[in-house]
C-alpha cells in the first residue's frame, strides 16, 4: 500500500545526470558519488546505488553510521568517510572495509593499532584544510606520510582538500592577487603531496581538490579525483553563474502526499492559523497530511499581505529561489491557502474540479530539508 506521503526519488536521472558530470573529465579522472546527507535527501541506498549504476569510482559520505549503512546494503564501492571519527569507532571502520580520514597522528596510529589488532588493512586519506576552517593535517603533511609509510597496516588511498568556490570579498588593503592565490596554492599542495608520496611509498597516491562548484568552474583543479554532490541531483551550486550551467542536469526527486479532506469555503471565510487568508470567492480547499516538519519548502503567498511582506517576499526569494509557489494536481498549479502548518497544509482545488480524496498532490520542497523518515519510494517525477 502507498503511504500519503513519500519521496518520489528518479533514479534514472541521478544516473543521466553523473553521465553529464563524466563528459567533463579526462579519461583518467575518477569520480566520486557524494551521497552524504541521506543522498541529499534522495536516500541514501537509492542514490548510491544509482551512482554505482552510473560508473561513480568512489562514494563519499560524512559519518562512519552511514558507510556501515552501504555496506550493509550490499554497495561495494570504496566509501571516503569525510569527518573526523572517535577512537572507538576505528575498529568498525575496518569491519567494513570504509575509508577513514585522518588529520593527524593520533587517529593515524589509532587506527593502525585497531588494523593490527584486526589483523586486517585500514584504508585511509589524508586531508589537509584549504580554508573551511575544518582540522587538516596543516604542515604535518609530508611527517604524517612518513608516519604512514612506517605502519604496513595502513593503506593510504588518496591526500585531498576542497577548494572554495565562493572566495571572501578583498578586506582593506588586500591585493586582487589573494584571489587567486587559491589556485597557486593547489599548484603547490599538489607538488609536495606528490613528491612526499613518491619519496616515503614508492608509489602515487591520488590527490583530489574539486567539489561540484570546481569541477565545473576550474578544469585544473580536477586532478585524480572530483567529488560531486548537488550536480548528481539535477541542481547547480550557487557559485556557478547561469552562463557555465551547460550541462543537461535533470531534477531527481518530488514530495509526494494525497488530498485526504476537502472543505466548500464562502467569500470571506478564512483558511489557516492567524486567518490571514480570507477567501475572495467561494472556494474548495483540499486538506494534504504534509507541513513545515517534512520539509515542504515554500512559503504561503498569504505572507507576502503581512506587514513587511515586501521584505519577506525578498527573504522568501533569497532563501527559496528555484523552488514552486504552489502544488501540482494532474500537471496543474494548485495555490497554497494560509500559512503552512506543522503536519498539513492547504491547496486550493476551486478550479480543479478532478481533485478529490484520495488525488496525489506533488508538492515543492527543500530537498535537504525532507524529512529523513518518509519513504523514499523509486519514481520517475511526474513531466
Amino acid at each position: 500500500m502507498k503511504p500519503f506521503t513519500y519521496v518520489a526519488v528518479d533514479t534514472a536521472a541521478i544516473r543521466h545526470n553523473l553521465g553529464q558530470v563524466r563528459s567533463l573529465l579526462q579519461p583518467q579522472t575518477a569520480l566520486m558519488a557524494v551521497v552524504k546527507a541521506n543522498g541529499y535527501g534522495h536516500g541514501l541506498t537509492l542514490a548510491a546505488r544509482a551512482g554505482a549504476e552510473a560508473g561513480a569510482d568512489w562514494l563519499g559520505v560524512s559519518l562512519v553510521e552511514e558507510g556501515v549503512a552501504l555496506r550493509e546494503a550490499g554497495l561495494t564501492l570504496p566509501v571516503l568517510v569525510f569527518l573526523p571519527f572517535p577512537e572507538e569507532q576505528a575498529p568498525v571502520l575496518i569491519e567494513h572495509d570504509l575509508c577513514a580520514t585522518l588529520v593527524g597522528e593520533t587517529p593515524l596510529t589509532g587506527l593502525a593499532r585497531a588494523a593490527r589488532a584486526a589483523g586486517r588493512e585500514a584504508h585511509c586519506q589524508l586531508f589537509v584544510d584549504g580554508g573551511l576552517g575544518r582540522p587538516g593535517v596543516g604542515q604535518s603533511l609530508a611527517r604524517l606520510i612518513e608516519l604512514a609509510a612506517g605502519f604496513p597496516e595502513l593503506v593510504l588511498d588518496g591526500i585531498y582538500t576542497h577548494m572554495d568556490m565562493d572566495p571572501p570579498a578583498l578586506s582593506d588593503g588586500a591585493s586582487p592577487l589573494d584571489v587567486v592565490r587559491p589556485g597557486a596554492d593547489l599548484r603547490l599542495f599538489t607538488r609536495l603531496a606528490q613528491k612526499a608520496t613518491a619519496q616515503q611509498l614508492g608509489r602515487h597516491v591520488p590527490i583530489h581538490a574539486a567539489a561540484s562548484a570546481a569541477t565545473i568552474l576550474r578544469p585544473e583543479t580536477h586532478l585524480d579525483l572530483v567529488r560531486v554532490g548537488t550536480l548528481l541531483y539535477g541542481q547547480y551550486p550557487g557559485s556557478v553563474p547561469p552562463a557555465q550551467q551547460t550541462l543537461d542536469l535533470r531534477p531527481a526527486l518530488e514530495l509526494r502526499s494525497t488530498i485526504v479532506g476537502l472543505a466548500d469555503l464562502d467569500a470571506g471565510d478564512t483558511v489557516g492559523y492567524g486567518a490571514e487568508f480570507r477567501c475572495t470567492r467561494k472556494t474548495r480547499a483540499a486538506l494534504v497530511p504534509v507541513g513545515y516538519a517534512a520539509g515542504l519548502g515554500t512559503l504561503p503567498e498569504s505572507l507576502a499581505r503581512r506587514r513587511w511582506g515586501g521584505l519577506r517576499g525578498w527573504v522568501r526569494g533569497r532563501l527559496h529561489r528555484g523552488d514552486s509557489e504552489t502544488a501540482t494536481i494532474a500537471g496543474q498549479p494548485a495555490a497554497f491557502l494560509g500559512r503552512i502548518a506543522m503536519d498539513w497544509c492547504c491547496v486550493d482545488v476551486t478550479d480543479l474540479p478532478d481533485a478529490t480524496v484520495g488525488t496525489e498532490v506533488t508538492l515543492p520542497a527543500r530537498r535537504l530539508m525532507l524529512d529523513s523518515s518518509l519513504p523514499r519510494l523509486e519514481s520517475a517525477p511526474r513531466g
